[in-house]
């Protein structure tokens, strides 16, 4: 039996659970729903959730694909998903909540008598304490791609579980060093706050706006199957790359100038790289045409984790790609 929120679920049972939140202004009861997966066999929780930024849509599919590949009576253990962590942002297609426009990756562990994002994340974390290990997807809007993890360094033998969590999901590449900018801009993610309460914890950045020529979903979803395999939850080998990279510089490019986009290195060059001075992308003026400004490849050998696509408008300090150098990586061979 596994008993969440005072609710109790049953071995071999998937029930969903709506957490009661709150009323907005035209009255509608807002819920937050938790779907729980309680193999037959004991063992331990992984947490998987998506939708904490309402554009990055992947994380749904990704965890929509996972679960129904999961066969409750060779399950061992209990999958505690929740598909959608900000129903507002969702609606909107909004990054932010639009409510009061703040960032909900930001706002963990919450405040119950704060913002209504602050609110709202008051109600998530609290389920964090039911958990072994969280999978917390973000990804790229309309327009984008991003493929890669994303994780925080930790002390101790928790450091090193976080970052065996990392490569064991199986992409090729992995970050866990500091945020692009000062670390008070960027506390507040759920997955830190996971890491806080002395348990593992990886973002999945994984998710496109545009079409690649990779199925990052079916990697996604082979990913969690793999820490799933990693936890003990379910048999099989891990299906890992045959070289993974930690990457250790992870310069974000922003315009300095606003007009039309225009990408020199395409969707195909997602994970792959390019040399040091390489033009990546143009932007063009909007009312003389002419080219104001270049953004060009900043590391020796600069690999693109994530980008715009294709032509689209940006505003000065837009997010143009997020690239790692490749160079200094440190390189592991499976």
């Amino acid at each position: 039996m596994f008993e969440i929120n005072g609710v109790k679920v049953k071995r071999g049972e998937h029930k969903q659970i709506n957490l009661p939140f709150t009323n907005l202004a035209s009255g509608l009861e807002l819920t937050i729903p938790i779907h729980v997966y309680n193999g037959k066999e004991e063992g331990p929780t992984l947490m998987m959730s998506a939708l904490g930024h309402g554009d990055a849509i992947t994380g749904f599919e990704v965890i929509r694909q996972t679960v129904e590949q999961i066969d409750l009576n060779t399950l061992k253990g209990t999958i505690l998903a929740i598909p959608c962590l900000n129903p507002i942002a969702f609606e909107w297609d909004s990054r932010n909540t639009p409510i009061d426009m703040q960032n909900m990756n930001r706002a963990h562990p919450g405040k119950p008598d704060g913002w209504f994002t602050d609110m709202l994340a008051s109600v998530i974390t609290p389920i964090l304490d039911y958990a072994d290990a969280l999978l917390d997807w973000h990804s790229a809007g309309y327009g984008a791609a991003i493929n890669y993890i994303l994780t925080s360094q930790a002390d101790g033998e928790l450091g090193k579980k976080i970052k065996e969590m990392a490569f064991n999901y199986g992409l090729e590449f992995v970050y866990d060093g500091k945020p692009a900018g000062p670390s008070n801009q960027y506390a507040g993610f759920l997955t830190d706050y996971m890491i806080s309460l002395g348990k593992p914890a990886i973002i999945p950045e994984v998710g496109a706006g545009i079409v690649l020529d990779i199925d990052i979903v079916k990697t996604s979803v082979r990913g969690n199957l793999n820490i799933m395999k990693w936890m003990g939850m379910i048999e099989g080998d891990l299906i890992l790359p045959k070289e993974q990279y930690l990457i250790k510089e992870r310069p974000l490019l922003r315009p300095k100038k606003g007009g039309m986009f225009y990408p020199l290195c395409g969707p195909e060059y997602l994970n792959k790289w390019v040399e040091k001075g390489t033009v990546m992308a143009e932007i063009r003026h909007i009312q003389t045409m002419e080219v104001i400004e270049e953004i060009l490849a900043p590391c020796e050998q600069t690999v693109f984790l994530q980008m715009r696509g294709f032509m689209t408008k940006v505003q000065p300090g837009d997010y143009a790609y997020i690239v790692g150098n490749l160079a200094n990586a440190e390189k592991r061979v499976n």
